[in-house]
């Protein structure tokens, strides 16, 4: 029994490893190096910095909402959550088809003996902030060009709606645990402990909706201004480079490491509003290497100095 868990984990690594290498081989055969890296002549190494301390805020904020949606977390740990969010996040990028978002209820229930039921539905709440947050930004910047005439007034509205969807999880909520209600057995069972991970008020809701709206803020608008920079865009237009390309590590399937399909989510996103110039596949390729390269030494960190278990 134990050698299919081990073989499942070698071939992951081991795909990983092929398309990291195929990765850095077509970088090499069709720019080079070298000129991959020219753009970054014309970037202040300030605004990097600004960059790297932004995607770090945004992770001090994420973790700050596990702090705040489990409240079987002893008070005092924020930075044990913020560890576990680094730690995650590297995980779910080395890992293919999103099989890293696993390591999130096993390190809550590990770190902080939440269940890992439970755990598992505070992180698929988590996800659909992050899911929701990202689709109501690409319509606020897409609207108008992909729906010509589309009045700015049903824009917002729409936009507003998107913002306060999360909302509807409460209702959902409460019928499905009506529906259970005198129900026993393991199946009924699990699918409380999924529901337990959603707010059960609204106030925590809108605190949720809050501190994701912020997560994504800080680093949306930080990685727009340097990709404006590599890609030589408006700075609506790189907005829909960074959407694209964080839309694609939220969605179900994507490459280890997020190679080629972060690249595709920007590209695409972009071509929508702007002209795809030679130079925005590259300016691409920088940015995710900038974020991986963030996300990997907060993982390493969180690694390096992660607690003991509960």
């Amino acid at each position: 029994m134990t050698q299919r868990p081990k073989l499942n984990s070698a071939l992951s690594w081991a795909l990983s490893l092929l398309v990291l290498l195929a990765f850095g081989w077509a970088v090499q055969h069709y720019w080079g190096w070298q000129k991959l890296f020219a753009p970054w002549k014309s970037v202040p190494i300030a605004l990097v910095t600004l960059v790297a301390v932004a995607q770090l805020s945004s992770y001090s904020v994420r973790a700050y909402r596990v702090y705040y949606a489990e409240p079987a977390i002893p008070r005092g740990r924020w930075h044990d959550c913020l560890k576990l969010i680094l730690l995650n996040n590297v995980i779910n990028l080395l890992l293919p088809a999103r099989t890293g978002e696993a390591s999130f209820p096993v390190l809550l229930n590990r770190w902080f003996g939440v269940n890992p039921a439970k755990g598992a539905g505070t992180l698929l709440w988590l996800r659909l902030l992050d899911l929701g947050v990202l689709a109501v930004l690409a319509l606020a910047v897409l609207g108008p060009s992909a729906i010509p005439g589309l009045p700015p007034l049903l824009l917002a509205a729409l936009c507003l709606a998107g913002v306060a969807s999360p909302l509807l999880a409460l209702p959902v909520q409460a019928r499905a645990g009506r529906v259970l209600a005198g129900h026993d057995g393991k199946v009924a069972g699990l699918v409380r402990k999924l529901l337990d991970g959603v707010p059960a008020k609204p106030s925590h809701v809108f605190v949720d909706i809050g501190l994701s709206w912020t997560a994504w803020s800080l680093k949306l608008s930080a990685l727009a201004v340097v990709f404006a920079q590599l890609a030589d865009l408006r700075l609506p237009d790189a907005l829909m480079g960074a959407i694209g390309g964080d839309l694609s590590t939220v969605l179900p399937v994507h490459a280890p490491g997020g190679f080629g399909t972060y690249e595709a989510g920007v590209v695409a996103l972009v071509a929508l509003v702007a002209d795809a110039g030679p130079a925005l596949l590259a300016a691409a390729v920088n940015l995710h290497l900038l974020v991986l390269g963030v996300a990997l030494l907060g993982g390493a960190y969180a690694w390096l100095t992660q607690p003991r278990r509960t």
